[in-house]
């Protein structure tokens, strides 16, 4: 199944986890793809990897607004047209929330949520041009209560808002905006990122659940490749929850 053939396809966070999953699964549906990470040498790994699949690969740090502005120009000339946009990086810490530090919080929300922002806003002429689709990936984070993530949760929970103004207003154009909202899968970055000390283990289900089902970033994947692919057409401004049953 090529969904995706004679498309292009910008994705962000390509270097690892969920990021590079999709990726993989983008290439195998026929997509050409421009990646995107602050890793440079994990991101030159998943070009090497999918090389026959790759336009371009961008080292970027997503928020900061310069660089990505200069990108989507370069697009723009080189490649005239852009399909879909996949917004995966993000950034995680977790904290007591009353010893969260104002710079921690400052730089979650820069890149995670303002840096989705800039994303979609220099996306969407070329979005909107192509009658595409945007998903970004938001959290189960954004919907439920995660302990020791309020800036995580703020940030995520701004993606999922935001998304929703995005699907609205650019839907009677022919945008497609969605987003997916994970839980229990195995990342570096969920199960590598340090807890804070002194934490009610009771607790650690509502992030993790240790007896429960968890999942690769492969099972995330196929839910955004779905909705960024035509069989969504009739699927706009939703959380779709991929999380086995965290939330229910």
């Amino acid at each position: 199944m090529e969904r995706f053939a004679n498309k292009n396809v910008f994705l962000t966070g390509a270097a690892s986890g969920i990021g590079k999953a999709t990726a993989r699964r983008l290439a195998n549906e026929g997509a050409k793809l421009i990646i995107a990470d602050v890793n440079q040498k994990l991101l030159e790994e998943t070009s090497k990897e999918l090389k026959d699949s790759i336009l371009e690969t961008y080292t970027l740090d997503i928020s900061n607004l310069s660089d990505v502005a200069k990108i989507f120009e370069e697009i723009k000339s080189k490649f005239k047209s852009l399909q879909a946009l996949v917004n995966v990086a993000g950034i995680l810490r977790f904290d007591h929330s009353r010893d969260v530090e104002p710079k921690d919080w400052q730089k979650i929300l820069d890149v995670n949520l303002t840096g989705t922002f800039f994303m979609c806003r220099y996306a969407l002429p070329l979005i909107i041009e192509s009658n595409g689709s945007i998903v970004n990936v938001s959290s189960s984070a954004a919907l439920g209560s995660h302990a020791w993530t309020a800036a995580y949760s703020a940030s995520k929970g701004g993606i999922s808002a935001f998304s929703k103004t995005l699907a609205v207003e650019y839907g009677v154009q022919g945008v497609n905006v969605n987003c997916v909202c994970p839980a229990s899968i195995e990342t570096n970055m969920s199960t590598q990122t340090p807890l804070p000390s002194n934490i009610d283990k009771r607790l650690l289900k509502k992030i993790m659940p240790v007896d429960g089902v968890n999942r690769t970033p492969e099972d995330i994947a196929s839910a955004i490749v779905f909705l960024a692919s035509e069989d969504a057409v009739h699927i706009n401004g939703i959380d779709l929850r991929v999380d086995g049953g965290l939330l229910t």
